[in-house]
């Protein structure tokens, strides 16, 4: 949801700057959240930053390698993030040791 909102936002203040040829810029908050260290980590950071934060990794249930995939799947398919398969296993196999049931 905040997500959807703050795309909405930044819509509206892109197209009223627009409309009046201004130039718009944004700067967004640091980043608060560290993911584990680990094999995989800087594809995971710099692929998931790309959409949302960090956060919202660290506070998706703790599951197992099937659900990590259908997350990662779910990211490229729908929402296209721009991941190869390569990474996208890369990515699966960090999350699910990192952040697999606790």
């Amino acid at each position: 949801m905040r997500l959807l909102t703050a795309a909405v936002a930044l819509t509206l203040v892109v197209t009223s700057a627009g409309v009046a040829g201004e130039t718009v810029s944004i700067t967004l908050p640091p980043e608060s959240i560290a993911l584990d260290a680990g094999r995989g980590m800087d594809q995971t950071q710099t692929s998931c930053r790309m959409c949302h934060s960090l956060d919202y990794i660290t506070t998706q249930p703790g599951g197992g390698t099937a659900q990590w995939q259908g997350v990662v799947t779910k990211m490229m398919k729908v929402y296209g993030a721009p991941i190869s398969d390569q990474d996208a296993k890369l990515i699966e196999e960090y999350l699910a040791t990192h952040y697999g049931p606790r």
